[in-house]
């Protein structure tokens, strides 16, 4: 009989004290905090989530809701010291690096922020809340690009604010990108009665002709995958007799016209090389040929055209396709970017870092499927 009064005492005691005598497990703990937060009483969450800790050190939960109420107090050194406690035991759930991309934003860390929410991103892809504050934060950061690419991201996935920005600038949030049907392509380009008769293309191209339309110049560009002398990765550039003759302040008459021989042997095997066009024209230009430069300038915007039809780069999911590498390292030259790194991404993906830039581009994506494609056979 006194031994069962002790019990109840102790309950008592425990009860008046805010103590759960029956709180065992660090799910039972983290539910008494979870209590706790709901009823907006802080102190006593962490208490109670602190003792899950104790109780399993381990516990994701717990350390992901400690960053939470760290958060409303706030304190907001903690909820980062918590949250990234969290990821360190769990590195999966994607609303971690969200939740602790906020804190940063809130400190006006915008790169971190950036950062954590593309980690998040990653793991969580149809994310429209966070592709719009990821907009922002970019925003902020001042980077109109990127601003515009996730507000447009955050818009197409269904976020209403996102839609009613795009609303209220008449503009529009769909992309309109095509990507290249290779097998339409080789049936119109065998048709001899079309105009996408690959021979055509072909004269119209070397002649510099300019009122070649959008689906022409991606037939001319894309179809070349199917012409005898297709070969992605092979070359004829002579590096060192062109870098001779360009490095020379004043080259003679001789030399340029050297310089265009060298370039129509390097075209020959790289037709579409848009950085050999620009400098065969530099030549043609040293040489009067003022027309023949003009054709190459024509040749690299049809090339462009094609290319910029098919995507931006700026994510995977608007890769540019490019039929060989040097396309790549073409586009780059065009927009006056360098190249840091790269890396080949799983599903025939090319991924390009820069160098830092005045536009704020970080990376560019391309897909190299036909030269990958063309490397297998």
């Amino acid at each position: 009989m006194m031994r069962g009064c002790k019990t109840i005492l102790l309950t008592v005691i425990f009860f008046i004290t805010g103590i759960n005598l029956f709180a065992q497990t660090a799910e039972e703990w983290k539910e008494l905090g979870n209590a706790e937060a709901d009823s907006a009483n802080y102190n006593k969450a962490i208490e109670y989530y602190q003792k899950a800790i104790e109780t399993d050190s381990t516990y994701f939960d717990a350390y992901y809701n400690l960053g939470n109420t760290f958060s409303q107090i706030p304190d907001l050194d903690k909820a980062i010291e918590y949250y990234a406690k969290a990821i360190a035991i769990n590195d999966t759930i994607a609303d971690t690096f969200f939740a602790l991309g906020g804190i940063y934003a809130e400190k006006e860390d915008y790169d971190k922020a950036i950062e954590l929410f593309k980690k998040g991103i990653n793991l969580k892809p149809d994310s429209p809340e966070e592709y719009y504050y990821l907009g922002l934060f970019y925003q902020e950061k001042g980077n109109p690009i990127y601003a515009l690419l996730y507000a447009k991201k955050a818009a197409q996935l269904g976020d209403t604010l996102a839609q009613q920005i795009f609303i209220s600038n008449e503009m529009l949030w769909e992309d309109n990108f095509v990507k290249p049907d290779y097998e339409q392509i080789k049936l119109d380009i065998e048709d001899d009665q079309s105009d996408f008769y690959y021979s055509k293309l072909w004269d119209r191209f070397q002649q510099g002709d300019s009122t070649m339309n959008l689906d022409e110049k991606r037939h001319l560009y894309y179809g070349y995958v199917f012409h005898k002398n297709y070969s992605p990765y092979a070359s004829a550039y002579d590096a060192k007799q062109v870098d001779t003759i360009l490095d020379k302040e004043e080259p003679s008459k001789e030399e340029w016209e050297k310089l265009v021989s060298l370039f129509d042997s390097a075209l020959s095997v790289e037709p579409f090389n848009c950085t050999y066009l620009y400098y065969q024209s530099i030549a043609y230009d040293a040489l009067n040929k003022s027309v023949d430069a003009d054709k190459n300038i024509n040749k690299i915007r049809c090339i462009a055209d094609a290319l910029t039809s098919t995507g931006d780069g700026l994510l995977k999911e608007t890769a540019i396709h490019v039929i060989a590498v040097y396309s790549e390292y073409n586009y780059l030259f065009l927009n006056h970017l360098s190249m840091q790194s790269q890396s080949l991404a799983n599903g025939g993906y090319d991924i390009l870092y820069l160098k830092p830039n005045e536009d704020g581009l970080e990376e560019l994506w391309f897909d190299v499927n036909q030269p990958l494609n063309h490397l297998d056979k």
